[in-house]
């Protein structure tokens, strides 16, 4: 009984914990991918790492600016009856992510190409299969 459980146990680890395929470090911002079942994830750690810096050395430059734009952020992540507050919020959120840089990921020459082979990889779906192609009338 303990051997079945430690099976379904050491099953559900391989496959719910997400399979570490490789990174693409060529570019300005490190991006690692993962398999997982049905699907693939992108670490995006670096990225959001300069992101919180940008934040941190603009909150420096200017408390106020930066401090009221959280709160209000804040405010309306709980509204209460207001069914605009939330539309408003991700307005906010929109803008703060604009002014600091980290609406775009940027992937340059060939990290493009590798972030891509690992995306592509991560369920098999990379596998080149090659398809037979149609004779020309005649060819035997």
């Amino acid at each position: 009984m303990k051997i079945f459980r430690a099976m379904r146990f050491f099953r559900f680890l391989t496959t719910a914990r997400p399979r570490i395929l490789g990174g693409a470090y060529s570019g300005p911002t490190r991006v690692n991918v993962s398999s997982i079942p049905g699907g693939a994830v992108l670490h995006l750690d670096h990225f959001l790492f300069y992101l919180v810096l940008e934040l941190a050395e603009q909150f420096t430059e200017d408390p106020e600016t930066i401090g009221d734009q959280l709160r209000e952020i804040d405010a309306l992540s709980n509204p209460r009856e207001d069914s605009h507050a939330e539309h408003q919020r991700d307005r906010l959120v929109d803008e703060l992510l604009d002014q600091l840089g980290g609406t775009h990921l940027r992937l340059h020459g060939p990290q493009v190409k590798r972030v891509a082979e690992l995306l592509l990889s991560s369920n098999g779906a990379g596998t080149v299969i090659a398809l037979p192609r149609q004779r020309e009338a005649g060819a035997a």
